[in-house]
């Protein structure tokens, strides 16, 4: 077994094509047909399943990705520890955030880690809370910016800032001269909830009061929910640094008493972060001390 079969492999069940795995490993289809085929003798199982609607791992070969990507974890920490030693930065960082995270301060952090370690290619994916909880865990991404606490899975986490939740209105709303509104105020108002990792907080803010949301559309964009706002379709509660920075003609009040969320970072193990993902997460903690306008660091 090599560490390129383990490439592919990895590579495949990422695209669920192995013509696309190819196009992005700089190999033709054969050579990627054969690197699974030798995969799969060496370890006598089948590792995919092909089917009109792409190529899936088996079930065995789920287990064996697990594996596979510790490997390839181990193996970038081996050349990027050996590279520092030498005073050299190379190697890839791979990064999972929610959206409100890539839009606010995501721009900021990776700005300054690509001045400071111009040798490390930085890949971002956006997925959920729990898919980024996930992609941590399995070494799909060796960072993950997220909402904390991390309940049930064995990852280490270090908070960064605390997250207001506003209350948005549309122009004209009858509670738009309030100071700050209760949750209790709020009760039977027409209600867009944000999907993702908004979703359960702004939940849990009512229920603990008794409250029940009158959910009329539940939408991921926090963009088209402040437009759906604007032109008097609800209200919402929505955290600031999801808030694009181009606010449309809506009211935004803060919620009394005040309700945050924690938002912060997440590795498999503290102890054995690469020195790229170290480098990361100490940018990340300066920057939302020094030069995050509005951010509240923990």
């Amino acid at each position: 077994m090599t560490l390129l079969q383990f490439q592919v492999f990895v590579t495949v069940t990422e695209t669920k094509s192995f013509t696309k795995a190819g196009e992005q490993l700089g190999l033709t289809q054969s050579a990627v047909s054969q690197a699974i085929s030798s995969l799969e003798s060496a370890l006598g199982v089948t590792l995919l399943h092909r089917s009109r609607s792409g190529i899936t791992p088996t079930q065995i070969g789920e287990r064996m990705l697990l594996h596979v990507r510790e490997v390839l974890r181990r193996t970038m920490l081996m050349k990027q520890e050996a590279s520092a030693s030498l005073g050299l930065e190379s190697g890839t960082l791979r990064i999972g955030a929610i959206p409100a995270m890539a839009a606010k301060l995501l721009p900021g952090i990776l700005g300054g880690f690509k001045s400071r370690f111009p040798g490390i290619e930085l890949i971002l994916l956006e997925g959920s809370r729990n898919e980024v909880a996930e992609w941590v865990l399995h070494s799909v991404v060796d960072v993950g910016l997220l909402p904390l606490p991390i309940d049930g899975l064995p990852l280490h986490s270090l908070p960064l800032v605390e997250d207001r939740f506003h209350v948005y209105l549309p122009p004209g709303h009858a509670l738009e001269r309030e100071q700050a509104l209760r949750p209790e105020q709020l009760n039977g108002e027409p209600f867009l909830l944000s999907k993702g990792s908004c979703d359960a907080p702004v939940r849990t803010l009512f229920a603990a009061r008794g409250l029940t949301l009158n959910v009329q559309f539940e939408v991921r964009d926090p963009a088209t929910i402040l437009a759906m706002v604007q032109e008097g379709l609800g209200i919402t509660v929505l955290p600031e640094l999801c808030i694009p920075a181009s606010l449309p003609d809506v009211t935004a009040l803060p919620l009394a008493p005040e309700a945050t969320r924690t938002l912060g970072l997440a590795v498999r193990c503290l102890q054995t972060v690469s020195p790229a993902a170290a480098g990361l997460i100490n940018l990340a903690q300066a920057y939302v001390r020094q030069q995050c306008p509005g951010c509240v660091a923990v």
